[in-house]
């Protein structure tokens, strides 16, 4: 079981954070598992190995290459391009290049071990490119027991729960600001166009956080300086006509606040 967290959280969080140009749809932890759970029956699943495998053979120069096939009706010729592209990569596994074709993806944690391989290839090749201080010192730098892995997921689920109760507050106030917008008699005529710009912005916001456990390991030493916003040189890159405005506008409510 912890296996196969620990290859699936390596391969969620390197697609969202170290690969970000991955916009699939498998950007969520609970589409991730479930795609590899149904394994080459999922369509997503099938787009996210030929993704990956397109990445790795253009930063690698690879002859094996890993392309589209016509769904599950090509699922044989499909797992055989993954075999020879596996072979190629040193692949460790000897589940996912040996026996039958045909079992080689069948079970949820040989898909998992699939996309782990491909991640750690590209996650080699790219700090062979890097400076050796490129990444820093980590900011934990004791070893964390079980015990304390265990209260920090509280925490962590606790302050997601806060910040969630937070975000819906503000994404209301946000709609009501919008909506306000359009009581004007000039702006009822827009309230199509309105929306039309609005609704895809606001439907990508989502209430519920994605820190959890694995972004306080992967921390380095220098988000621990902490930078006034209002200081000399930060108000130097961001005062602006509108920010101005902003902090007028702040100042005389707590005037009168006070």
């Amino acid at each position: 079981a912890n296996f196969k967290t620990c290859i699936l959280w390596c391969t969620y969080f390197l697609l969202l954070i170290c690969l970000c140009r991955y916009t699939g749809a498998l950007l969520e932890e609970e589409a991730l598992t479930k795609a590899a759970e149904n394994g080459l029956s999922s369509p997503e699943f099938f787009e996210l190995c030929i993704w990956l495998g397109s990445q790795i053979k253009s930063l690698c120069n690879m002859e094996e290459s890993i392309t589209a096939t016509d769904g599950v009706k090509d699922v044989e010729s499909f797992q055989l391009e993954i075999s020879g592209f596996l072979r190629e990569m040193a692949c460790p596994y000897s589940s996912l290049v040996s026996g039958d074709i045909k079992d080689r993806l069948r079970e949820k944690e040989d898909c998992l071990k699939l996309l782990y391989v491909c991640v750690l290839f590209q996650i080699k090749d790219i700090l062979s490119k890097v400076k050796n201080n490129h990444v820093g010192k980590s900011l934990l730098t004791n070893p964390l027991s079980s015990d304390q892995v265990e209260r920090l997921e509280k925490i962590n689920d606790a302050l997601c729960s806060e910040y969630e109760c937070r975000r819906r507050m503000l994404m209301k106030r946000l709609d009501v600001t919008v909506q306000s917008f359009g009581w004007s008699d000039r702006a009822k005529v827009k309230t199509d166009e309105i929306a039309r710009i609005y609704q895809p912005k606001r439907y990508a916001l989502s209430p519920k956080s994605t820190i959890s456990l694995a972004h306080l390991l992967a921390a380095r030493q220098d988000l621990s300086k902490i930078i006034r916003t209002s200081s000399g040189s930060t108000r130097e890159k961001t005062a602006c006509a509108i920010n101005k405005v902003c902090s007028l506008f702040l100042l005389i409510k707590f005037e009168l606040e006070l």
